[in-house]
């Protein structure tokens, strides 16, 4: 299964290196990975590959991390309440800008070989979903759940 994770952590890159080398010994297949530096640490963004049952308990391992100040999951669901979309367009570049144009008000958190990243704002989530959403190197990213309490603050991105 393919999820969506965002990590906001210390400004100490140890903490970073804790992160990879947990991510390796659970067995998580890390797809892409964005990270940005904000005011007092750094924010991370990345598509993991693990078993669904693995999911819930990696959230619960991460958030009692030392140096990790909030995570935030999202699960891969054909959905118009998409808050990500993740889109592997490889090589073809008309096909990205096709699906960018679709979401027009979206902010691009990362593009790097072919892989695009999109956090797609509210409004744009009440649209009908596209026909795109349903070819399967596009895949949305609908909230599950967070360490975050009241109102949403926007990543750091790359």
């Amino acid at each position: 299964m393919q999820w969506l994770i965002t990590l906001e952590t210390e400004q100490d890159m140890i903490v970073t290196c804790r992160l990879m080398n947990v991510f390796r010994r659970k067995g998580l297949t890390i797809v892409t990975l964005a990270m940005a530096t904000r005011p007092n640490g750094f924010s991370m963004v990345a598509v993991l590959e693990s078993p669904e049952a693995d999911v819930e308990h990696m959230f619960n391992f991460l958030r009692r991390m030392e140096g990790v100040q909030r995570v935030t999951y999202y699960r891969h669901e054909p959905s118009e309440n998409a808050a990500f979309i993740f889109i592997d367009a490889e090589a073809d570049s008309p096909r990205a800008a096709d699906i960018l144009k679709t979401f027009p008000e979206s902010k691009l958190i990362f593009a790097s070989h072919g892989k695009f990243l999109l956090e797609v704002p509210a409004e744009s989530r009440r649209r009908a979903a596209q026909p795109e959403l349903g070819m399967p190197d596009v895949l949305p990213f609908a909230f599950v759940k967070s360490t975050r309490s009241g109102s949403y603050q926007e990543l750091a991105v790359a």
